[in-house]
């Protein structure tokens, strides 16, 4: 018996849009990384994730969205555990500094959002895409 993978069912192109982003956010420097979450402003960015929620279910998604997420923080606590993150680090330049475990844990949900936007996005408002998408959306063309 062999068990499927989570992403094995969703459309082609949405893994195209994924393995891209994958690939695409390999290339940013960890000090660039937060530049890809910022907090969010307003009452349109929490309406879209409670929306992406709805369609999780109605779809019957939930195990590639919950396999995005625990991608996605995984992703970041390699990054920090290769890059030899330390409380404090300072950015150099125009870099946002990576100060905290909040910030570690601002930057793993936001790149969450953005791989549910993608995992979604066959079956969400794409303005809401959009909203979780961000920034993101840059890496995932």
């Amino acid at each position: 018996m062999t068990t499927a993978r989570p992403f094995d069912r969703l459309p082609p192109s949405t893994r195209k849009r994924l393995e891209t982003l994958s690939r695409n956010v390999d290339h940013v420097g960890l000090e660039q990384l937060p530049l890809y979450a910022p907090r969010p402003i307003g009452n349109e960015h929490q309406q879209a994730v409670d929306n992406a929620e709805r369609v999780t279910i109605e779809t019957a998604r939930q195990a590639a969205v919950g396999e995005a997420r625990r991608i996605a923080w995984d992703y970041v606590e390699r990054r920090f555990a290769e890059g030899g993150y330390r409380r404090g680090i300072e950015g150099i330049g125009w870099t946002t500094t990576i100060t905290s475990g909040e910030d570690r844990a601002r930057l793993a949900k936001s790149f969450e959002e953005a791989l549910t936007a993608i995992v979604l996005e066959d079956a969400l408002d794409e303005a809401d895409v959009d909203e979780m998408l961000g920034a993101w959306a840059s890496l995932a063309e």
